[in-house]
């Protein structure tokens, strides 16, 4: 028997937050009666009470269903009439109140297993950093094949980059991130059969649509699920997760590469037994409901005019930040003996880990600077390792080379999480996804182009001249966008 009912909700104040929750009094039979909308005290928040009749059971499943939605905050209810079922409406608010707080308690889950899923995507990528002398030897690989390797890398992760921030947008970002750790996962199978450089293709080409779907929808992801929507702590959280990724890997297949059997496989062992379960839980995972109200439509990256100069400084200063440490992830290790006396894998994984972890640790040490504080020091440090690495080339030391590492990797720290958290902070909820995403397609054009081109030129003018031509081409571009920022940094931060 029907009684008659009030639902009242707190909602943030976002596009298609009342079709949203028409259609599911839509699909419950449920008609609305009456609706009222007011300002809530909080900002961009809204107060709408609903008036209708229906079943207790339909009740209870539709303020179920209310609580899942995308950008409904908190539900209430009582009756209009019919005293007698107050005491089942508390109940049922009882009911509500625990399954709010488990809610929570998923969603923190949820926060952390995609956290881990990005530091697994990135561990898994670049397992093979180390590992490419071996390749070269075992078979007769050139400078310019591994340049292809990562050719292949690049030329994938954008493309997916762009997709997926505008699909995770419209229809979830669960449906998009199973897809990513699933890719991660078929890469580093790929990379245990690989006897040739055209399986390492393969294995590349998967990791790069992991990667590129991961980046950007990651970070979407996780603002959404931290209860505060704290943009700046999402930010450093998966600013770490990559660069902790980025870090591990090559020192754990420069180590078992060195002293453990089968040195070519053992490392993406490791990767598959992590990355499995990750995998798994991620069904699991906790989202808001977010029905396709249209038509998936993929569009250009667009950026609104609005955030405009941010978003160039922000995603110009990630570009010059990963360009520059991308050397020690690619040209570095399979160069070793150019830039010192020695010849080893354990050494290669240093020299790459050590930068990437000189990096978190800045990230977290600076975490409470500003903005612009945190992309300034960002400059002063890669500036100061570019200089000593052009030092090192000459001086062939193994110190110098180890300490512009660090310098490196502490300028790419802070820049690094200094811009995504700029991103981040300007983007529009809506188009959050798309944004963000973009601004990983300029990141990922530094961590691919620039490189490429390294790897060819080093066939032709040997590995000094390229890198010493690679350092003053890239300091000169860190002195115009610095230059940039500070000249617009009053409509910037």
């Amino acid at each position: 028997m029907s009684s008659a009912y009030r639902i009242s909700m707190l909602v943030n104040d976002q596009p298609g937050v009342l079709a949203r929750i028409s259609n599911l009094f839509g699909s419950h039979d449920v008609n609305i009666e009456s609706i009222k909308t007011k300002k809530y005290k909080q900002e961009e928040t809204t107060r709408i009470q609903i008036a209708s009749s229906a079943e207790e059971k339909q009740v209870k499943s539709l303020i179920i269903g209310l609580q899942g939605l995308m950008d409904v905050v908190e539900v209430d209810a009582d009756t209009i009439q019919r005293s007698s079922f107050q005491q089942r409406l508390q109940q049922r608010a009882d009911t509500i109140q625990v399954l709010q707080q488990q809610k929570t308690l998923s969603r923190k889950a949820s926060y952390w297993f995609v956290a881990c899923s990005l530091f697994l995507t990135l561990f898994g990528t670049n397992i093979p950093a180390s590992l490419y002398s071996l390749y070269r030897v075992e078979w007769g690989l050139t400078s310019g094949m591994i340049s292809l390797v990562f050719a292949i890398y690049a030329f994938t992760v954008i493309p997916a980059i762009i997709i997926a921030g505008q699909l995770s947008d419209q229809i979830g970002r669960k449906k998009v991130i199973i897809p990513g750790i699933f890719f991660s996962l078929v890469g580093t199978a790929c990379f245990t059969i690989a006897n040739g450089i055209e399986m390492l293709l393969i294995g590349r080409l998967f990791q790069g649509l992991s990667v590129g779907i991961l980046n950007g929808v990651a970070v979407a992801a996780l603002t959404e699920l931290d209860d505060r929507r704290n943009t700046k702590k999402t930010a450093l959280i998966c600013a770490l997760a990559v660069t902790l990724g980025n870090a591990l890997g090559p020192i754990l297949s420069g180590l078992l590469g060195d002293f453990a059997p089968i040195p070519l496989r053992l490392s993406y062992y490791v990767h598959l037994l992590l990355i499995i379960p990750c995998f798994f839980a991620l069904f699991f995972l906790n989202e808001n409901i977010r029905p396709g109200l249209k038509p998936v439509q993929l569009k250009k990256p667009y950026v609104p005019k609005a955030i405009v100069k941010p978003f160039i400084v922000a995603s110009f200063t990630s570009f010059l930040a990963w360009s520059i440490i991308s050397m020690f992830m690619s040209i570095i290790p399979s160069n070793l003996s150019s830039f010192t006396e020695l010849n080893s894998l354990t050494i290669s994984g240093i020299v790459v880990a050590l930068g990437l972890i000189a990096a978190a640790a800045n990230q977290i040490l600076l975490k409470q600077l500003s903005l612009k504080k945190l992309m300034t020091v960002g400059y002063v440090f890669l500036a100061l390792g570019l200089f000593l690495l052009v030092i090192t080339i000459y001086a062939q030391s193994l110190t110098l080379l180890l300490l512009s590492a660090v310098l490196i990797g502490a300028g790419n720290g802070p820049a690094y999480a200094g811009s995504l958290a700029l991103v981040n902070e300007v983007a529009p909820t809506q188009m959050k996804g798309n944004i963000v995403s973009f601004f990983f397609v300029i990141t990922y054009l530094g961590v691919s182009l620039p490189v490429i081109g390294l790897g060819f030129i080093t066939q032709t003018i040997g590995v000094a001249g390229a890198v010493t031509g690679y350092a003053i081409m890239m300091g000169i571009f860190i002195v115009i966008v610095s230059g940039f920022a500070w000249k617009e940094r009053k409509s910037i931060f």
